[in-house]
This record gives C-alpha cells, structure tokens and sequence, in this order.
C-alpha cells in the first residue's frame, strides 16, 4: 500500500514538474516569438533606409553618411545581441533620421526609391517597431516574474531556460 501511495505522490509530482515546465516553454516561445518580429521589423528598416543612403547621387548636398554608419552599427549590435548598443542605436537612428528627414523631402528627386513612399514606410516601420519594442519587454518581463517563482526559477535552471533581457525603447 505503500509502495502505491510513493508511486501516486511520483506520478502527481511528475504531472506537476510538467505542467510547470510547459507553462515556462509557452513563455519563453513567446519571448522569442517578440524577438523574432522586433528583428524582422528592424531589418526592413534598416534595409530600407541602407538603399535610401546608397540610392543617393554623388552630388547631392546632403549627407546620409551619419546615417548609414548608425545603421551598420546597430545590425552589428543586432547580430551580436549587444542590447544596450541596439537601443542606443534605435535611438540614435531615430534622432538622426529626423534630423535629415526634411532635407530628405526637399531632395527626394535625387533618390531612386519612390519619393512618396520612403517617409511613410520608415515611420510606420519605427512605429511598428516601437509597438514591437513594447511587446518584447512585456513578454520579457512576464518571463521574468514568472522565473522569480521558487519552481519555476528552479524548473528553468535544470532545463537549461534562457534568461532574457529587455530592451528598453527608445524615448520620444
């Protein structure tokens, strides 16, 4: 009799120890889920505004060179998951695309991309990316609190979980 109460409390403790860990799997696929869309998101702009910089003539007066060094900086932040250096990246982007966007529009004949469309595209591609940037942290952060939890924290240290980091985003 025994024997069958020790087997029952191992298969209870089993279902247990698995519920939790597929609660804590569902939760870290949603972290890396965010990451995925963030990096998406960041690439189509980054790439977006890389054929905007090469796409200019020699002659024109305005230089995107800041602004294409900016981006290579920050998809080598990206590829090597420096996160500070991907946020003060974003928003060193950000700070200096405004900074040029008016000299864009005033000179947008010299560009080969449509002059009606790269202005559009890369704000809402930064406002998606900010949505993105708020999704990550959130699911960052349930990630987070949910490994504070004694089992969960102890789970996630036996299986080998990833500890993720926010990325703070960029201010207004």
């Amino acid at each position: 009799m025994q024997v069958l109460a020790a087997l029952l409390v191992l298969v209870i403790l089993a279902l247990v120890a698995f519920r939790l860990y597929t609660h804590l799997a569902v939760h870290e696929r949603r972290v890396v889920a965010a990451w995925d869309r963030l990096d998406t998101l960041l690439t189509q702009r980054n790439g977006l505004l890389e054929r905007a910089c090469s796409a200019t003539r020699a002659d024109l007066p305005l230089d995107l060179r800041a602004l294409q060094q900016l981006v290579q900086e920050q998809e080598r932040a990206r590829r090597c998951g420096d996160l500070p250096g991907l946020a003060r990246g974003e928003r060193a982007i950000r700070a200096e695309w405004d900074h040029i966007r008016t000299q864009i529009l005033d000179k947008y004949n010299n560009l080969s991309v449509s002059p009606d469309r790269l202005p559009p595209r890369v704000a809402a591609l930064d406002q998606a990316i900010t949505e993105a940037l708020g999704r990550y942290n959130a699911a960052v952060d349930a990630y987070a609190g949910l490994r504070c939890q004694w089992a969960y924290g102890l789970l996630a240290r036996l299986a080998g979980h990833a500890v993720f980091h926010p990325v703070r985003p960029p201010s207004p």
